[in-house]
């Protein structure tokens, strides 16, 4: 069979037939997405549509070339799948740290009185993992803005920093905590 006859669709049938589909949980495991995480459906519909692509794209007969055709395959999902997750990583990085951000709220953390005992503790677990691989001058940021609760205009006068400084230690700081909550 010719590769520009096949499908999508056929490689969406072939997927399913002969347990082909441990092809694509196998790639996906490989990359630590977990069937409990919150993203994994939408990787495991990308990881299916590759596989698919993977079909209509390999250059002989995957029924009869089955060995080659899964080492194509899984190669195909295994870097589709860690392209996402690296454009999500950065997405969610340029999204959580902006430096067009003028607002006054430099941090978001919830305020200590309206947070239950075990997000009290979490929170308080995060910030001092958080605090401990900070310099000096983030250390004094996160304890201006979130304990002492001061704006970033504020913080510069108490610093007497540009307020772009105390935007880069945002930064900075919010990239570390990036950081430290995918570890988790």
């Amino acid at each position: 069979m010719d590769n520009q006859k096949r499908t999508i669709s056929e490689g969406l049938h072939y997927l399913l037939e002969d347990e082909h589909e441990r092809i694509v949980f196998g790639a996906l495991k490989r990359l630590h997405v977990a069937p409990h995480s919150v993203e994994f459906d939408d990787f495991l519909q990308e990881a299916r549509i590759t596989f698919a692509k993977a079909y209509v794209r390999f250059p002989d007969d995957p029924r009869e070339n089955d060995m080659r055709f899964h080492v194509f395959a899984y190669q195909a999902v295994y870097w589709n799948i860690l392209d996402l997750i690296r454009s999500q990583i950065k997405r969610t990085e340029k999204v959580a740290i902006s430096d067009e951000d003028d607002g006054d709220d430099l941090l978001e953390l919830p305020s200590p009185q309206k947070m239950d005992v075990v997000e009290q503790v979490t929170c308080d677990y995060f910030f001092e993992r958080l605090y401990e691989i900070c310099s000096n001058a983030e250390r004094h940021f996160l304890k201006d803005c979130y304990i002492d609760q001061l704006s970033g205009s504020e913080i510069a006068k108490k610093e007497q920093v540009s307020r772009q400084c105390v935007y880069r230690w945002r930064k900075t700081v919010g990239i570390k905590a990036l950081r430290i909550m995918h570890q988790n």
